[in-house]
């Protein structure tokens, strides 16, 4: 499979939630309207942002649904597809690849975790059987504790797992994630995955980035890329100023449930997370919002 290498912001989209805690589908074709309109080339579904594992797979289905009807063609549609059953990730898979997704991705199980990188290799080899017509990214992240070398997770599954993209790269380490954008020749396609860091991983090369922050505030962050591009260090630490603050807002109320407060800059209520995360109050999502547009978000 030829590996097209992603440009851009993609955005690790909210699942929006009715009152009563259900899937608010009608909203989809507004957030697309909002990322298309922000400049955002993807979106990346049923993620940590998107509160994937706190939904059902009929939920997470339906999600995929909608996401192809309202964006294909518009957006480029990764469909987070990991589960902690292997018979849901290939529910799911064989779903992204029947509604038109145009890549697939999983987090690995975090309660049973492979032990080795050639544990992980044949989980993901059996996980993607259904769907392995799809691009594969895999989700490195710290919050799953599978915490191997990704450089060796690419030799090692290069050939192995055929429909290999690359990685959503969300891990706090700048040298292992350059030694990935090198590894194999270059071959594979290394996506950021951490908002703060950003300009430092446009600095070391990235080409695209997916995070929660772009659903409201790409702007801030093509200006910084442009910034980092022309060397204007300067206008490159001030964009990074206004990250860093957004992301004190997102660390003091809870990452999921502060980005889909601060959505309501944009005239979109997602309504509330779902436990065992912590909805925010009233006041609390009005503090978000307020804080917001000081800081800035276009």
């Amino acid at each position: 499979m030829a590996i097209k290498k992603l440009k851009g912001l993609i955005a690790a989209v909210h699942t929006p939630f009715n009152a009563d805690g259900s899937v608010n589908l009608a909203l989809v074709s507004k957030q697309a309207d909002l990322l298309v309109r922000q400049n955002v080339t993807g979106v990346y579904i049923s993620g940590t942002t998107g509160e994937g594992i706190c939904c059902s797979v009929a939920e997470r289905k339906a999600l995929f649904d909608a996401w192809t009807a309202t964006a294909k063609g518009k957006l480029y549609l990764i469909a987070h597809i990991g589960a902690l059953a292997i018979p849901d990730v290939q529910e799911l898979g064989a779903h992204a690849v029947e509604c038109g997704m145009d890549a697939t991705s999983i987090v690995p199980p975090n309660f049973f975790k492979p032990g080795s990188i050639d544990a992980l290799i044949d989980y993901l080899t059996e996980a993607l059987r259904t769907s392995t017509k799809l691009p594969f990214y895999y989700y490195h992240t710290g919050m799953s504790g599978v915490n191997f070398d990704m450089q060796a997770f690419l030799e090692k599954a290069d050939g192995k797992i055929g429909n290999l993209a690359g990685i959503k790269f969300n891990y706090a380490d700048l040298y292992m994630y350059q030694r990935c954008l090198r590894a194999c020749g270059g071959k594979y396609d290394i996506t950021w995955g951490i908002d703060e860091w950003f300009a430092g991983a446009v600095a070391c090369g990235a080409q695209s980035a997916i995070g929660s922050t772009y659903n409201y505030a790409a702007g801030i962050y093509y200006k910084i890329w442009d910034a980092v591009k022309k060397g204007d260090l300067k206008k490159a630490q001030t964009g990074m100023k206004k990250v860093c603050d957004i992301v004190d807002i997102l660390v003091q109320y809870g990452g999921v449930a502060g980005g889909k407060a601060m959505m309501k800059v944009w005239g979109l209520d997602l309504g509330d997370v779902r436990r065992p995360n912590v909805a925010l109050s009233e006041a609390a999502k009005a503090d978000c919002v307020s804080r917001l547009k000081k800081i800035g978000y276009r």
